[in-house]
């Protein structure tokens, strides 16, 4: 039995991959798409979509994508590591299912040109969404600059999304990049969640899969997730899916903050600092250790003075023995 089936679910509701059917409304993730939108209807040749990893980019760039009109042409490179122009033009023609092998840097130019502005006849310009964009490099992304003046009567022929880490942001705001700057025509930073919203994420996950949020994840399970996994939906999925598998394993008839704390163990998530404070008080401390030997001699195990009396005592007798 799957671990999801095992609460009464229709799927896993943590998947590690991009899933735009389960796609959470999260404000900064709707102000993104609504900035992406607008850039879109202004024929604007480039947008930035940025944010730390695993804070959701290229989940708001594939639901962009699916919420586009059938007919708008579009590319995706999914993984975009290209040093020279040539690479960069190659992934192009490679997505558009022609001809990218054997030919000059200048060839590979003018098929993209050729492909570009027979799209462009079209009421929409072509969408080229470039994840991990971080890892173009400067001639690359001045390629990608010239293709976006490329233009028709209606405006520009290449819709450029860049999913990138902060770093190019901070690339685009130097004087050698001023360029590629000038042809972005909105920048959207994503920001991770609250904790308020990364708790209605991962009911929102559970139901998303055919689950009852209230029945599968106990409370505080959902309030430990919502706060040790700094608002990353990718650290969310990874913690949650996986104290859902070590409940199931347990035959739980819950995911509970064991398992969750388990969880968040495993995968080298610190808890927060109030949880924290609880397993100091919990756990045994070796100065607390109580010796059969001294139970009912008129100490006090748990009082500092004592403790601290009790090694000064045994020195003081071993003088003694010495003096004597």
């Amino acid at each position: 039995m799957q671990d999801w089936s095992h609460f009464g679910m229709e799927r896993s509701p943590f998947r590690p991959a991009v899933d735009t059917s389960a796609y959470f409304p999260a404000p900064s993730h709707e102000s993104a798409l609504a900035a992406l939108a607008a850039a879109f209807a202004r024929r604007e040749p480039a947008v930035l979509i940025d944010g730390v990893p695993g804070v959701g980019k290229s989940l708001v760039a594939r639901k962009w994508l699916d919420d586009l009109l059938p007919e708008v042409p579009r590319v995706l490179l999914p993984n975009s590591h290209a040093e020279r122009p040539g690479e960069l033009l190659q992934a192009i023609l490679f997505d558009l299912g022609q001809p990218y092998q054997g030919l000059s840097e200048q060839e590979l130019r003018l098929a993209v040109t050729g492909q570009l502005l027979d799209s462009a006849t079209s009421d929409f310009p072509t969408v080229l969404v470039i994840d991990e964009a971080q890892h173009l490099s400067h001639s690359a992304l001045e390629e990608l600059r010239l293709l976006g003046n490329l233009e028709t009567r209606r405006g520009s022929a290449v819709f450029a999304v860049l999913v990138a880490q902060p770093v190019l942001r901070g690339w685009l705001s130097t004087s050698g990049y001023a360029l590629v700057a000038s042809r972005v025509g909105a920048r959207c930073a994503l920001e991770p969640f609250t904790v308020d919203e990364s708790t209605a994420y991962l009911r929102h996950q559970v139901q998303a899969a055919g689950g009852d949020p209230a029945t599968v994840f106990d409370d505080s399970a959902v309030s430990l997730l919502a706060r040790a996994c700094a608002g990353l939906p990718r650290s969310l999925n990874r913690a949650a899916g996986l104290a859902l598998e070590l409940a199931a394993d347990a035959e739980a008839e819950q995911v509970d903050v064991e398992a969750v704390g388990e969880a968040l163990s495993r995968l080298g998530v610190s808890l927060p600092e109030t949880e924290e404070r609880a397993d100091a008080v919990l756990l045994p401390h070796p100065a607390r250790t109580v010796e059969p030997e001294r139970i009912g001699k008129g100490k006090s195990v748990a009082g500092e003075a004592d403790e601290r009396a009790a090694p000064r005592a045994s020195k003081d007798k071993t003088s003694r023995k010495r003096s004597a």
